[in-house]
């Protein structure tokens, strides 16, 4: 598995897929100390979950996809390779980088909370945000072998659009219902609300706010919420390396 990894690591050297890396948590909190300075890391881990994240993961994937793509994925299927770890190693790439763009954005919004630091300045405690960004690579990677497969079938923008949207809209609307379960695309800002004590629609998880109630705060939710994403990812990336390995024939 390794040269295989190896292999997909190459092909994103030097391209923007690899700026991306840094690129998407750092937009993400310039934009909330610009426009946000007093809520600076409410502001940033809301925006990040429920828009950045999905939309920077949707498209790397599909700026992976597009490297193989471009040649109908001939450079592949003319080798002697299996194509199942060709497209697990991508998975695990695009799951590598999800994890580093997720601890770029931890420190960065740690380090930076710690620099705007005033008396009236409501700072996530660090262990609190430390678990809400491991929980975060936890939620999302079930979505990379799905965009993965959309990059492959459709094409670059509906698939980022498709999936920003699936985030935006499932993970505000079902996030604080008690069917939240339903839709995986509402776990993040589920388990964010008793980690990080933010409401999917911005505000804080505490009394007097729009959409709050108690039972919002607690963690039972964590367990079944990682599990079921877990085994979602285990699934979907079997199912489209099936899929991938049947390309073979084409």
């Amino acid at each position: 598995m390794i040269p295989y990894l190896a292999s997909e690591k190459i092909k994103i050297r030097h391209t923007f897929l690899n700026k991306l890396i840094c690129l998407a948590p750092l937009v993400t909190m310039l934009l909330a100390f610009l426009l946000s300075k007093d809520y600076f890391q409410l502001s940033s881990y809301n925006w990040w979950y429920i828009f950045i994240l999905p939309g920077m993961l949707s498209l790397s994937c599909v700026l992976l996809t597009e490297r193989d793509k471009k040649m109908n994925n001939r450079a592949i299927l003319s080798l002697p390779v299996s194509l199942k770890q060709v497209w697990i190693s991508k998975v695990l790439l695009i799951l590598g980088i999800l994890i580093c763009s997720c601890m770029i954005f931890f420190c960065g919004t740690q380090l930076s909370s710690l620099l705007l630091n005033k008396e009236y300045f409501r700072i996530i405690p660090m262990m609190n945000a430390l678990l809400g960004s491991i929980l975060l690579i936890f939620t999302f990677m079930w979505q990379i072998p799905i965009c993965l497969f959309l990059g492959n079938k459709i094409g670059v923008f509906p698939t980022v659009l498709l999936n920003i949207a699936a985030n935006g809209i499932f993970g505000v609307l079902f996030a604080t219902e008690s069917i939240w379960m339903i839709s995986p695309y509402a776990y993040p800002s589920r388990l964010m609300i008793p980690i990080l004590k933010i409401l999917p629609n911005g505000l804080y998880a505490e009394p007097g706010s729009v959409t709050f109630t108690p039972e919002l705060l607690s963690y039972h939710v964590i367990l079944p919420g990682v599990v079921i994403t877990v085994v979602l990812f285990l699934f979907f990336t079997y199912a489209t390396a099936k899929w991938f390995e049947k390309q073979e024939a084409n």
